[in-house]
């Protein structure tokens, strides 16, 4: 059933999960489309997805980069003095997860779509945050192959440590789960780990999945006729340097700054121009 909220007329349901719903919202006043996150609070445990908003709202409406989602007002809706629910106000973005539009990518495509990910990121380092859960999901593409990154709930301040373990396990750094302060590096791990998954349809191995069937995960979402993708080991030599260098354990090993992971991006992309380039049959005399 849908939300009643005053000036806006609710268009549809975009997506529900982990306690929350998205809705697409028109604004009465103005015709402007907004997504609406909704969560309930009916048991006491709920209260931690009002956390998660309100950390997605506090770093979201400081952030103002074309790759980042705005944040633009956080509601509750209070009986008695305690907070029944909340709603986040964001803006609202048409397109497509990176998983669901892997297959429509090239690999150059799907390192430029992480470029400009990577740009938002660090536009979000330097106002002072990291993303914390950076995965395919979380990476929408618009017209024209235009990256936002989206859902800050997991973010937090940079040098900070939770105090309990969160993210997503097949993308979480080794210093997430091991509840050791966050940084740059943290984010790119996360990069990494999204371009193994999107490219060889596997996760990598982390502290939190090692002991999980890895074969039967790189399945999941796959019919049984796709051609499987190809494993780290047949990716070309700059890319799964790339991600070996980003995904590794020690944090001082990887790309120490958004800005080298672009820089490393950037030439994988000419590595692989000038592969292809090499590639093409001499042209007839």
């Amino acid at each position: 059933m849908a939300i009643d909220v005053p000036n806006y007329r609710i268009l549809g349901i975009l997506g529900s999960g982990q306690g929350s719903t998205l809705y697409q919202a028109e604004s009465i006043q103005t015709g402007d489309l907004y997504t609406i996150k909704h969560v309930k609070v009916q048991k006491p445990e709920d209260t931690r997805l009002v956390d998660q908003m309100k950390a997605e709202h506090e770093c979201g409406s400081q952030l103002d980069h074309p790759a980042l989602r705005k944040t633009f007002e956080l509601r509750y809706i209070r009986r008695r003095l305690r907070i029944k629910a909340a709603m986040l106000f964001m803006e609202y973005v048409d397109g497509e997860t990176l998983w669901s539009c892997r297959n429509k990518c090239s690999l150059t495509q799907i390192l430029e779509i992480l470029e400009q990910a990577a740009d938002g990121l660090d536009a979000m380092h330097r106002a002072g945050y990291v993303h914390a859960d950076i995965k395919p999901g979380n990476i929408l593409v618009q017209s024209g192959r235009r990256a936002k990154l989206i859902d800050f709930g997991q973010s937090a301040s940079i040098n900070h440590a939770k105090p309990r373990v969160q993210g997503t396990p097949d993308y979480m750094a080794p210093e997430q789960a091991a509840r050791q302060a966050l940084d740059a590096r943290t984010d790119v791990f996360g990069l990494g780990a999204t371009l193994h998954r999107v490219l060889t349809g596997k996760p990598v191995a982390t502290e939190m999945n090692r002991n999980v069937d890895m074969h039967s995960l790189g399945r999941v979402g796959m019919r049984i006729e796709d051609n499987l993708p190809p494993s780290l080991e047949e990716l070309p030599a700059v890319i799964a340097k790339l991600i070996e260098d980003s995904c590794s354990p020690d944090r001082d090993q990887r790309p120490p700054t958004m800005r080298d992971f672009i820089l490393r991006c950037k030439t994988a992309r000419l590595v692989l121009a000038k592969r292809d380039e090499t590639a093409k049959p001499a042209a007839e005399c």
